[in-house]
């Protein structure tokens, strides 16, 4: 094995890595923090249609077909002295996290008409600011660095950040339950309660955390992209989806979202309904630590899988997770059922039952999730490289804005099926635990076969993934003997 040496002009610095990792914890935010709540207020507290509640999780992705693009497109074209990426970052953030609280304080007293046109408004607004934030961001993220192995270290670090979010995230619920415990002596999770904890999540985690990447972080391309051509909306995305890498990542990527989504969904009803009988809290409560492990999982094998792909290449990683990902869908039938051996443990304010059985599913499926935030952007950056080559411009923004736009429809799409899925089985929230056998076996299979089926496809699609390490090298000569090497611009 060729041991590359990283040029010092190629190393990002660690303070860098540091902020533009934390921009990560913003976007899983962004990312997730609607859905972590959507169907625990709304369906759960506010009694809204789960079916009903699924379109109105779909609709904004039909916005974002539009504001995606044309936010890549501007932020691909955009010069400032304080860069093409950064002013719309900070903005962004900014903004999101002020909208984010005010999503959830709908007032219980409407009817289900009225709540879900302000659901569908409040996060056609927010998902607006999302992409003002994103789409620059992940396109900063995907420029950091000219080199092939340091693009991995780079996303290692957004991948550990990413991972802190995973981490905290699912303790939403739980949290709300002590605010709605201390502050409002509500045994139950209640609408106070959560909503004290989204303005803490839009203010400080959003706001606050996000605009770090735009303040700390230098811009590599801002002197090298001056004089080129406009970056064209219509052409950028005809060109992009002539590409063949990005064709293959797209697939990737919608296949992996709606197994994921889909499962993280339907695992939540499982916990609360069929393995706790309808206590909401404790299935809640099952679901952050579940998450958690899934987590601590991912930190762990932040390392590995850098290591997995710096010997057997990025592609070489991605066979390795997915195959254990079929293996992990499989079992997530056996895990996710009741009769296990119960443990009670006293934290003092009160006694908490927990099933350690479950936490054997993130330990099949959990490094594949880390492994496709580190690997996918990474493989990112060599695309836009390979399409500069073809084309003569960067267009960072484009193409992650095309596919975040793809990842997010697949995510709406993947809502919309976790509230069909659920209608189907034959769901009652009324019923809490007492929901039809017939009904648990549709979620589980849904569960179980979701994942298991869409790695065997990710599988099938990146044999025919085509840039190599040798590939990249050369795209690199090409362009560094035509426009010159890429230094820190800002």
């Amino acid at each position: 094995m060729t041991v590359q040496v990283v040029r010092s002009t190629d190393r990002v610095p660690f303070r860098e890595k540091i902020a533009l990792g934390a921009g990560s914890f913003t976007a899983l935010f962004g990312y997730v923090g609607v859905s972590m709540l959507a169907f625990p207020v709304y369906n759960m507290i506010l009694g809204v249609n789960t079916a009903l509640l699924g379109m109105a999780l779909m609709i904004p992705r039909l916005w974002d077909a539009f504001t995606d693009p044309v936010m890549g497109q501007i932020s691909d074209n955009y010069h400032s002295k304080w860069g093409r990426r950064r002013p719309f970052i900070i903005c962004g953030a900014v903004l999101m996290g002020i909208i984010y609280g005010l999503i959830w304080i709908v007032p219980s007293e409407w009817n289900e008409v009225s709540k879900i046109t302000y659901f569908i408004i409040a996060q056609i607004l927010f998902f607006s600011c999302y992409t003002v934030f994103s789409v620059p961001y992940n396109a900063l993220t995907y420029e950091m660095t000219p080199d092939y192995n340091e693009r991995t270290r780079v996303m290692a670090y957004t991948a550990f950040f990413h991972k802190a979010g995973e981490f905290l995230y699912q303790w939403t619920i739980p949290i709300a339950a002590i605010f709605s415990l201390h502050l409002f002596a509500s045994k139950d999770v209640n609408l106070p309660g959560i909503r004290i904890v989204a303005w803490l999540i839009g203010l400080v985690i959003m706001s606050g955390i996000g605009v770090l990447p735009g303040v700390f972080v230098k811009e590599r391309f801002q002197k090298k992209t001056e004089h080129q051509q406009k970056v064209r909306l219509i052409e950028s995305i005809s060109q992009a989806f002539s590409n063949k890498a990005f064709l293959i990542l797209v697939t990737i990527i919608v296949l992996n979202t709606l197994s994921g989504v889909l499962a993280m969904g339907i695992d939540h009803y499982i916990l609360i309904y069929y393995m706790g009988d309808g206590d909401i809290t404790l299935g809640s409560v099952w679901k952050a630590l579940l998450s958690s492990g899934y987590a601590v999982v991912g930190f762990a094998a932040i390392p590995v899988i850098a290591w997995l792909a710096k010997l057997f290449s990025k592609k070489g990683a991605l066979y390795f997770v997915y195959s254990l990902m079929v293996f992990g869908g499989i079992m997530k039938w056996f895990i996710f059922q009741p009769g296990h051996h119960i443990y009670n443990i006293n934290l003092g304010f009160t006694i908490l039952k927990f099933d350690p059985i479950i936490l054997i599913d993130p330990l099949l499926c959990g490094p594949m999730w880390v492994a496709v935030k580190i690997m996918l952007a990474s493989m990112m950056a060599d695309i836009c490289d390979d399409d500069e080559l073809r084309h003569k411009k960067r267009r960072e923004g484009m193409f992650g804005a095309v596919f975040s736009w793809i990842e997010k429809s697949a995510v709406s799409l993947s809502y919309f099926g976790t509230g069909l899925a659920l209608s189907l089985s034959g769901f009652n929230n009324e019923l809490g635990g007492n929901q039809a056998p017939e009904t648990f076996t549709t979620m589980r299979l849904f569960l179980a076969g979701a994942p298991a089926i869409t790695a065997v496809f990710a599988l099938v699609a990146l044999k025919f993934y085509p840039i190599t390490a040798e590939r990249a090298a050369q795209t690199r000569k090409e362009l560094e003997e035509r426009r010159g090497v890429v230094g820190t611009d800002i």
